[in-house]
């Protein structure tokens, strides 16, 4: 009941941006460029690190299957699958925008 008196008052409401677009083309051409590049940056040095951290979890998880600390290894045994699962996503981190914009936007 409540949920359908909520969607009736969203549909009675007029979107105030409708049919506005993000356009960075209004600050020129260098502001694009510059913001692309500082993106791609700070995006392949996540990369970077994201490779980094799963290789450093992976040497952990070996060193600790030789000691006899279980504990140990399920820790670096967790922090492999966060940094993988991390490095995942980073990797798809441009479809994921776009299929989020494609969605919503």
């Amino acid at each position: 009941m409540l949920l359908q008196q909520l969607h009736r008052i969203a549909q009675s409401i007029d979107n105030p941006l409708d049919g506005i677009v993000p356009d960075f083309g209004v600050f020129g051409v260098e502001f694009t460029e510059l913001w692309q590049k500082l993106i791609a940056a700070i995006w392949g040095i996540c990369i970077v690190i994201g490779v980094v951290v799963l290789l450093l979890g992976i040497t952990r998880m070996a060193s600790a299957s030789n000691s006899q600390n279980p504990n140990e290894y399920r820790l670096a045994r967790l922090r492999v699958a966060w940094a993988a699962l991390s490095l995942g996503l980073l990797a798809a981190i441009s479809v994921i925008v776009g299929a989020i914009l494609a969605l919503f936007g």
